[in-house]
């Protein structure tokens, strides 16, 4: 079910109205909690019904192994104070190692299963493909291609990751642990909650990937009083612009370049170059439109979501990037698979290392195609070498700074010597003066160079995430080098809708990025303007185009992963 179909206008509406219904207590809590699950339930399964089983299996899965885990820890707590009785050869140290074992097996098997569901449903296929043709490996490539591609379990998959490395790291409340480790008929209260953790209709698709530390402690009764209304207009006016207008929009001229094919070949650069940057715009648009809708829905229901996309086509390199882009992966990677890795506390070589394979395996995540692995894999390059280049720069800042020390020492030993003559001291007066006009003049030209240096870097960056973009969308190899063979080829001939939709529905995200730049550097003329009656009138002026003005409707582009 898509959030832009009268279906989900539909399902929310009910579910809102019935999920603010005047209860009391733990009564409200458990109805809202179940309600939800139902909504999500439809929401999932509304177009394939079938794989409702696979979430609820990953629900149970994770739920049992948050028990275990939880229940082996808190025993190895209770065994480091056991007395041991006269007589007897096992110390509190056995029972402790004992129950540890016990909960990083669970803790093992289960992230296990997870990534085998994972691979089963979305990298299956990819890997037959590996295979040398025989007829046994042509009828297994066949029957692998009718497995269908779950909706979202890259997103989901990693929820459960997450749910259970953080109760092992105790980065949980007490009360959420009491609460998930509940035994007996208290079973039920613990899987309904990790349920719902995990299959929250709002990010349960497309994200933001939300860490089990981040949402647990949220479940709770809802008042309607207290909903962030703020959140809920700037997430829902802004997410559904973004994806009805811009996204959709754009998507009706780029799709000739996700289709790939030879004919790339015969369209000028002008065209291909208005293609490609519109779908640079485009997935921005629908991306963060998703995730922005998600925010908003989230604080309808009293849920804090956290910030998925920072303004990224501002950033003057690939690290800063990829700290704007898509927040929630990132932050996801850096801590469960590039710190665990060693992150960078294993020597340089090992860095660059665990930045690459971080995201190569990101890149993966994405889709079962040599393609995302490609895309990852440049990124990885990139921000490798930006780390390598930072590291060069700063020990030749180092050097500068002991050379300068050592070079004002000299001229401080020289310049007051011991009973200097008046002349000594004129030519000093005179010196100064002179440093003084030529540290003017540095300065300005600093000032100068400074913006301009990094202009080049936004420009670069921008370029460069761009053509990046073409081994994201691109089907294949051979539709990447047709699109640059069109682009330096000698045809400048060109069709006026992909120039007026980039001109005209990219400009959107212009502006938006503008906005951007504002808050970030003009804070006060940002909260200037958020205070003012000017906001509510953009919102409005929002609203009207979505309505009047929407694309063909089209899926998310993150659906697929």
């Amino acid at each position: 079910m898509l959030f832009n179909s009268w279906e989900f206008l539909i399902l929310l509406l009910i579910t809102l109205v019935l999920y603010y219904l005047p209860l009391t207590g733990s009564v409200r809590r458990i109805w809202q909690v179940m309600l939800l699950l139902v909504s999500s339930a439809i929401f999932y399964a509304w177009e394939e019904p079938r794989l409702l089983l696979l979430l609820f299996s990953s629900c149970i899965v994770n739920a049992i192994a948050v028990e275990r885990i939880l229940f082996h820890k808190s025993r190895e707590q209770g065994d480091a104070g056991r007395e041991v009785e006269p007589g007897t050869a096992t110390s509190p140290c056995d029972f402790t190692e004992t129950r540890v074992s016990k909960a990083r097996l669970w803790l093992f098997w289960t992230v296990a299963l997870n990534l085998l569901f994972l691979a089963f449903f979305k990298y299956a296929g990819f890997l037959a493909g590996l295979l040398p043709e025989t007829p046994l490996t042509e009828s297994l490539k066949h029957w692998f291609a009718g497995i269908p591609l779950p909706v979202g379990i890259s997103f989901y998959t990693f929820q459960g990751i997450s749910l259970v490395v953080d109760v092992w790291r105790s980065d949980i409340s007490e009360q959420t642990a009491e609460r998930l480790s509940g035994r007996g008929h208290r079973r039920i209260s613990s899987v309904r909650d990790t349920s719902f953790y995990i299959a929250f209709f709002p990010q349960l698709v497309a994200g933001p990937i939300v860490k089990a530390h981040e949402f647990i402690d949220q479940i709770g009764s809802k008042m309607i009083r207290d909903i962030d209304w703020k959140t809920v207009r700037r997430g829902l006016v802004l997410g559904y612009f973004l994806k009805v207008f811009v996204a959709d929009n754009l998507a009706e001229n780029t799709v000739r370049l996700s289709t790939g094919g030879a004919e790339l070949a015969d369209w000028g650069p002008i065209g291909l170059g208005s293609l490609l940057y519109g779908y640079s715009l485009q997935i921005f648009a629908d991306f963060a439109g998703y995730s922005l809708i998600a925010i908003g829905l989230g604080a309808l229901f009293g849920y804090h979501l956290p910030e998925n996309f920072r303004f990224p086509y501002l950033s003057t390199s690939i690290t800063e990037f990829w700290r704007r882009w898509h927040l929630s992966l990132s932050s996801w990677l850096r801590d469960y698979l590039y710190i665990p890795l060693g992150g960078n506390r294993k020597g340089t070589g090992r860095t660059y290392f665990n930045l690459f394979l971080v995201m190569f395996l990101g890149g993966l995540w994405h889709g079962a195609a040599w393609k995302f692995a490609i895309w990852g894999s440049l990124h990885g390059i990139f921000l490798a070498l930006e780390r390598l280049m930072g590291a060069r720069r700063s020990r030749h800042g180092e050097a500068s700074q002991r050379g300068a020390a050592k070079s004002m020492e000299t001229r401080a030993w020289r310049r007051e010597p011991e009973g200097g003559s008046q002349e000594h001291g004129a030519g000093l007066e005179s010196h100064d003066g002179s440093g003084s006009a030529s540290h003017a003049r540095v300065s300005r030209l600093a000032s100068f160079c400074l913006p301009l240096k990094t202009m080049l870097a936004w420009l670069f960056t921008f370029h460069l995430v761009t053509l990046l973009w073409l081994t994201f969308m691109m089907p294949d190899v051979a539709s990447i080098k047709a699109f640059f063979v069109g682009l330096t080829s000698g045809h400048m001939g060109f069709s006026g809708p992909p120039i007026f939709s980039l001109l005209f529905y990219g400009s959107a995200v212009v502006l938006y990025h503008g906005w951007g730049w504002i808050r970030e550097h003009r804070e006060l003329l940002a909260k200037k303007l958020l205070r003012s009656p000017i906001e509510p009138l953009v919102h409005g002026l929002l609203v009207f185009v979505v309505i009047t003005n929407p694309g063909a409707p089209r899926g998310f582009i993150y659906f697929q992963f």
